[in-house]
């Protein structure tokens, strides 16, 4: 224990000859860390500098508080010494000063002073001290805390970074999960066969114009339900495969004639339905499931073969009267059935209820 200024040069004299070795800094196998001592007794500054360095710490030195927060705002350190009783600033006002600065307020202070009264320790780690060290000190001790605490600082800047990455992995795996889960939506909502919208996803879209037809008597929708006539004889007669293709170029063709403000889906098997936002009136449906039909007398190239398609066709015209969109589809498809009924073979075939 250092007890008379007249001790200095002897214990530094035989701390160099018996170093302590247990002690290192935890930032010296990289860069050292550099700490900041800051005392008016030059003696206690040449002390703790000698000693520090010689375990592989960076030292820089203030005698006065007013020169410390210079330093610390010019370069921030490591770790702080900080003396309490000093003739400009003392140790309690320069440390208040330090924490407010959001640069500097995570540097950590030890507190060495010659003030003993509890009280004294108490304001020190009011202000945001640390750790308090009483004079005379022991270089042991002083190395002990002076290690722990840039320990501790390393890990909170550790414990930092990683919550940092694993902000970024997160706002990654959001990122992703928002991409799967819109990849899965959509896949849910299209056939797989013809790339167009299933079942699930003209059902929503019905469900929207069946709410917009019951709040405003103006708004008019229409649901074409088409189905094609013996078409498990043509899977029979080519196969599946041809079958599946035959599909693919029909989707293909009531695409081209559907206008881009209606929805065409693929609701099953060899069946399709189109929706139609905003039809003028009755017969503008009608004319355009004729349409459809005289289109679709045009054989399928399949394969080098020339494939006729017949179609039976069943519509509605705005269902405002309906609750629900499966009730639509039904009505729909029981009109497609008795358009098949009364036209047997004919692709021109379809009723209107």
């Amino acid at each position: 224990m250092i007890s008379h200024d007249t001790d200095l040069d002897q214990n530094m004299d035989e701390y160099r000859a018996n170093p302590i070795s247990g002690i290192a800094s935890p930032a010296t196998s990289v860069l050292p860390s550099e700490i900041l001592i800051v005392d008016d007794t030059v003696e206690n500054l040449r002390l703790l500098s000698n000693m520090l360095s010689i375990q592989g710490y960076s030292v820089r030195k203030a005698t006065g508080g007013e020169m410390a927060i210079q330093s610390v705002e010019s370069l921030p350190p490591d770790l702080i010494l900080l003396d309490i009783l000093m003739p400009d600033l003392n140790g309690y006002e320069v440390c208040t000063q330090i924490k407010r600065n959001p640069q500097t307020a995570n540097i950590p202070i030890i507190f060495l002073s010659a003030l003993d009264d509890p009280l004294d320790k108490v304001k020190a780690f009011e202000v945001g001290g640390v750790d308090y060290l009483t004079k005379p000190f022991q270089l042991e001790e002083v190395l002990a805390r002076v290690h722990n605490q840039l320990s501790l600082k390393d890990a909170q800047e550790k414990v930092v970074a990683l919550n940092a990455k694993l902000q970024e992995w997160l706002v990654d795996q959001n990122q992703k999960l928002h991409l799967a889960n819109s990849r899965i939506l959509e896949t849910s909502s299209i056939d797989s066969l013809t790339g167009i919208p299933n079942r699930a996803s003209l059902l929503t879209r019905l469900e929207q114009s069946l709410f917009l037809a019951k709040m405003d008597e103006a708004y008019k929708f229409a649901l074409l339900y088409l189905d094609c006539d013996r078409f498990s004889t043509i899977n029979q007669s080519f196969g599946y495969q041809v079958g599946d293709e035959l599909l693919q170029e029909l989707a293909k063709r009531l695409q081209a004639i559907t206008h881009p403000d209606d929805m065409l889906a693929r609701i099953g098997g060899d069946q399709f339905a189109i929706l139609i936002n905003k039809p003028s009136d009755p017969n503008q449906v009608h004319q355009f499931a004729k349409e459809i039909l005289v289109n679709l007398q045009q054989p399928f190239p399949i394969q080098g073969q020339e494939i006729a398609l017949n179609v039976s066709i069943g519509t509605e015209f705005s269902g405002a009267h309906f609750e629900k969109p499966g009730q639509i589809f039904g009505h729909t498809e029981t009109a497609m059935y008795r358009s098949k009924a009364a036209g047997g073979n004919q692709s021109t075939s379809f009723t209107t209820p």
